[in-house]
């Protein structure tokens, strides 16, 4: 069974929403965005896909200032070139001094108006994001984490066994420390569906690789108790259907992570691809 490589030079449209709660204590901090983005691919070279994507329209709700700036820095990203391997994994944005020219040249200036009652949180915000946008390396980074770029750039494009496992490493999830985890992959071939091609995810903790001790003294400086319970629980599934024609028709990605009663992260990303009419008209509700 395999996932061959799409045919370039036709956009197609998605709907993705994304969702996410963060519970420490007795505090709660959620959002819910919705966007609708284009892709295509732009050329294939004997080692890489470029890959064009745009935003088209968003919509946030969400409980804190960050998450205004999160849909401002989509917005900031709405026009890129993005490459990969020649399985589809993400490697570079082509365009990427571009971002700081739109950040240098207007960008900035224009959202500051948003912010004037949190000019401080503005400040700090905006200078990071400046210092970000020098920093190549460090700003690809995070493309590559939890977040609905996931959906997209895996090593999509090869063969497949009816069943792997295979190691995801999310770098730096809790601040500096990384969660890495065992995926066991079920593939499964429709070929009397519109989606010929699904694959299931689920994946575990791996605790071998797992830096338990930096984690601990993590949530020590984090809470300032010194015999917090430190165990972490993780639940992960994932479901992508891929059409005939090799693009996602749609999938369902959800990880939850939990430290006894009192922490936990829940981020979940839902996508579907859609027609321009139907773009149309989720733009005119979203």
């Amino acid at each position: 069974m395999n996932i061959r490589i799409p045919e370039k030079g036709q956009s197609q449209f998605f709907y993705i929403t994304s969702a996410n709660r963060t519970v420490v204590g007795n505090k709660t901090s959620e959002f819910v965005q919705k966007k609708i983005v284009e892709l295509l691919l732009i050329e294939k070279t004997e080692s890489a896909l470029f890959f064009g994507y745009k935003l088209h329209h968003q919509s946030m709700k969400g409980s804190a200032i960050i998450h205004s700036w999160s849909a401002d820095m989509e917005q900031l990203q709405s026009d890129l070139v993005l490459v990969t391997d020649i399985y589809g994994e993400f490697k570079d944005i082509k365009n990427f001094e571009d971002l700081l020219q739109k950040w240098d040249n207007g960008f900035k200036e224009e959202i500051s108006l948003k912010y004037t009652d949190h000019k401080e949180g503005f400040d700090a915000m905006a200078e990071e994001t400046s210092k970000l946008l020098k920093d190549k390396e460090l700003f690809l980074k995070t493309f590559v984490g939890y977040t609905p770029w996931r959906i997209f750039f895996q090593d999509w494009y090869r063969t497949y066994q009816i069943e792997e496992n295979k190691s995801l490493n999310l770098k730096q999830y809790f601040g500096k420390v990384d969660m890495p985890l065992s995926v066991h992959s079920v593939i499964e071939e429709e070929p009397q569906n519109q989606s010929s091609f699904i694959v299931k995810n689920k994946a575990v903790l791996d605790k071998k690789e797992f830096d338990r001790k930096a984690f601990a003294r993590m949530l020590k400086d984090f809470t300032d108790v010194y015999n917090i319970d430190s165990r972490l629980d993780v639940d992960m599934e994932e479901r992508y259907e891929f059409a005939k024609d090799s693009w996602i028709n749609e999938a369902e990605l959800f990880l939850e992570t939990a430290v006894a009663n009192w922490y936990s992260i829940s981020s979940a990303h839902q996508i579907k691809r859609v027609s321009e009419k139907e773009k149309t008209e989720l733009e005119s509700i979203m």
